[in-house]
């Protein structure tokens, strides 16, 4: 199988399972006995858990081996999600929870730097935004998947997916190679690990774009964490049909119009110019933002229902978007480890910008809660903007030293 395929692969079928394991999970912990702080608690456990494991495990996917790292994430999260729907518990679900985010930052990074380095140069861009649209394709059936699996009992979504994670594993064990790149340091050293960090490190700070998109990533963090927490309050009061074939219905519905943006995107605009992949990502933030911001205003129920479906199509679309820019932004030798700072940014923000939503959405209303999430987001659409600025009009005038 080519590195190609077994991307697309890896990209619709992980995220079938995720999805399949997660779009119940929070009224699976509700049904075993879980309060309110032991919910947050549970979500604040994943978000520390991600923020310090980030760069180490960047880290030895730089210095050891990108295919290794994907391997044991996929396995680790397969194997934290069994935990998580077997054993019916707040401590088993905390130890799932450990398990389940160490697999989850193995992958994160590595896997992205594992197909820009094997797959074939003229084919990496394709693979990214077609990836990103099977990835939508996979969470779509997979909101069914739980849906209809759930009839069985809220625990059996979780296994299924588990199951399914384990599978993709093994797999790769089997059809995943890297022949196209090695390390460059002496494997298993602590101080080629210091080095490696160090080098990522540098590579963000020496570079003005580099610094920019992970600056900005920050602040997206602090948005995003607020709106998840609280939009479908917003909307539950809204709602008077099953709130799980509400919810589930929209999230189908924002994959669905994430899958035909993402292909319009693909079609129509040039995303091997990492100039012009920067200035989408802020067009997509500023306007995620307004809706965001309005979110939280409006009164009208089709108004709500509209503006959270806009939310969550811009999010997901601008997924695949980020990762085309930041494979245009690093080199080779230290790609994973700016991936992972990156995703370090990303839980930094969540864990930071949370709480201030929480507290407006408490006091205030849960609508202002929202509208402070949008208000995050515009300093993040600042910084890619400036960070757009510095990145060459072509792939082939890419630096990290800009």
């Amino acid at each position: 199988m080519s590195a190609y395929r077994l991307y697309l692969l890896i990209c619709g079928l992980g995220s079938f399972a995720a999805r399949t394991a997660f779009t119940l999970n929070l009224i699976y912990q509700a049904s075993i006995g879980l309060s309110p702080l032991q919910l947050v608690l549970v979500g604040t456990l994943m978000e520390t858990v991600c923020f310090i494991a980030q760069v180490p495990t960047g880290v030895i996917a730089d210095l050891r081996s990108r295919r290794l790292s994907v391997l044991l994430g996929y396995l680790l999260m397969g194997a934290g999600l069994l935990v998580w729907g077997l054993l019916p518990s707040f401590g088993a679900i905390l130890l799932a929870n450990v398990i389940w985010s160490i697999g989850a930052v193995c992958v994160d990074g590595a896997e992205e730097a594992w197909a820009a380095d094997e797959i074939e140069p003229a084919l990496v861009t394709k693979a990214f935004l077609r990836g990103g649209q099977l990835g939508q394709a996979g969470s779509l059936l997979g909101i069914a998947a739980a849906t209809g699996l759930a009839l069985f009992g809220l625990a059996v979504p979780i296994v299924a997916g588990g199951v399914l994670t384990l599978a993709l594993g093994v797999l790769l064990v089997v059809f995943m190679k890297e022949q196209r790149w090695s390390p460059a340091e002496t494997r298993g050293s602590w101080r080629s690990m210091g080095r490696q960090i160090a080098d990522g490190v540098g590579a963000v700070r020496r570079s003005t774009l580099l610094a920019g998109i992970v600056a900005g990533t920050l602040f997206a963090g602090m948005s995003s964490e607020g709106f998840d927490r609280l939009s479908q309050p917003l909307l539950l009061p809204f709602t008077s049909f099953d709130e799980t074939l509400v919810f589930g219905g929209l999230a189908m519905a924002a994959a669905l119009g994430s899958i035909a943006l993402t292909g319009l995107i693909g079609r129509y605009v040039d995303t091997t110019h990492p100039r012009r992949v920067g200035e989408l990502m802020t067009v997509l933030q500023v306007v995620t933002a307004a809706g965001m911001i309005t979110f939280g205003l409006v009164g009208q129920w089709w108004a709500a229902f509209g503006l959270y479906l806009v939310v969550r199509l811009l999010r997901d679309t601008a997924a695949p978007i980020m990762t085309i820019w930041m494979v245009s932004a690093t080199s080779a030798e230290s790609r994973a480890t700016v991936f992972s700072i990156q995703a370090q940014a990303d839980a930094l923000g969540q864990v930071v910008g949370g709480p201030p939503a929480g507290v407006v959405g408490s006091r205030v209303s849960i609508g202002a809660g929202i509208s402070v999430a949008g208000i995050f987001l515009l300093p993040a659409a600042v910084l890619f903007s400036l960070a757009a600025r510095r990145s060459p009009l072509s792939a082939e005038r890419s630096s990290v030293s800009r």
